[in-house]
């Protein structure tokens, strides 16, 4: 399974960025094979850089732990243990700071192995996966606010739509990461199946939260790193005076008759296409039956015994006449384009593209 990434990121209109991602996987090949691609996306809350901290360091110890993960370990069992790895180090970074509860942050996890997909969430950080068969887009995380909460009492009739509308903590965390213990913990309970052209979207909520589904459904569709760019330079477009941090990264599945491996910037020739190089053979092959035919030919008659006594031979070849040769050499085959080992995509608003395998994230808001 050819699995591409991307990702952009925009601090908006906030002091410092907050939102913090990573990939793991695209530089081993030993995980990658028994555990999959691993993309983490994180959203820091709290004052003087605690947010930034939070985000960051959870998605480090996420990748950590996940990164040890054994070969008999199960995708959601290492997934489990990498997001309490996350969770104890945020907790304790929290009271070290300002205490438990005013530091913390959101986290969503994505593994994409053998056409499988597995994931993990905290908060109200979102996963999306756009489906190409039948261009759906799906909210696969559910966010863990007191929002949703209120609504599910007021669909038991326990409270009014009224009193849900007018809470003031309508809009507060439920859930999130730097608690003693995690409050709820989204994850599937079986593995959705992947499909050529789908696509995996991670998304804080300075961009869910700006742009509607319809054009986040709309832009996923393109090459991950021109998605991320795409989705971000329209949350940009709105110009929101108070714009949240705005973080997209995807993981894309190559469509049918893309070439595996092939180079960003190569076009992937159509599938059963023939390459040019592999015609000549098939040339060379047939200028050579032909000029053994009329070699043949030629021989065949020279050696004819004449009609009558005075008949005359054909004469011999002139001297230098070509005799016959075979065929040239095939030309080398063009070289392949090795697939990148490594996320492409960068940063639309500048900061330095994440290192392989590594956090990405840059400054932070209070």
């Amino acid at each position: 399974m050819d699995i591409q990434p991307g990702n952009a990121q925009w601090q908006g209109t906030r002091d410092e960025q907050q939102d913090a991602f990573g990939f793991l996987g695209f530089d081993h090949p030993a995980l990658r094979a028994q555990g999959g691609v691993l993309l983490v996306l994180a959203d820091g809350m709290g004052g003087m850089s605690g947010g930034r901290q939070a985000s960051r360091l959870a998605v480090e110890r996420m990748m950590a732990a996940y990164g040890a993960k054994h070969a008999d370990e199960s995708i959601p069992r290492a997934l489990e243990r990498s997001l309490q790895a996350a969770n104890r180090a945020v907790y304790e970074l929290a009271c070290a700071r300002e205490g438990e509860g005013q530091v913390g942050t959101t986290l969503v996890a994505v593994v994409a192995r053998e056409a499988e997909l597995h994931w993990v969430g905290v908060g109200d950080s979102r996963l999306y996966h756009y489906r190409a068969g039948d261009d759906t887009l799906t909210q696969c995380t559910d966010d863990h606010t007191y929002a949703n909460q209120l609504l599910r009492q007021v669909a038991a009739g326990t409270l009014s739509p009224e009193a849900a509308a007018g809470d003031p903590d309508r809009q507060a965390l439920a859930s999130f990461l730097g608690l003693a213990q995690i409050p709820a913990i989204d994850r599937n309970l079986h593995p959705v199946h992947l499909a050529p052209g789908d696509r995996l979207l991670l998304v804080s909520d300075g961009v869910y939260g700006v742009l509607p589904e319809a054009d986040l459904k709309a832009l996923v569709r393109q090459d991950p790193q021109a998605a991320a760019d795409a989705l971000i330079q329209a949350v940009r477009a709105l110009a929101r005076p108070e714009q949240d941090n705005a973080t997209a990264a995807l993981l894309g599945l190559a469509e049918d008759g893309h070439e595996r491996g092939s180079a960003p910037g190569h076009p992937a020739r159509a599938a059963g296409a023939r390459p040019a190089w592999r015609k000549r053979p098939v040339i060379a092959a047939l200028l050579a039956l032909l000029l053994a035919a009329l070699l043949g030919t030629y021989f065949g008659w020279k050696h004819l015994q004449p009609a009558d006594p005075g008949a005359v031979s054909a004469p011999p070849p002139a001297e230098g006449q070509p005799k016959t040769g075979g065929a040239a050499a095939d030309p080398a085959s063009p070289p392949v384009a090795a697939a990148p080992n490594q996320p492409t995509g960068k940063p639309a608003a500048g900061p330095p593209e994440p290192t392989p395998d590594a956090t990405s994230a840059h400054g932070a808001h209070p």
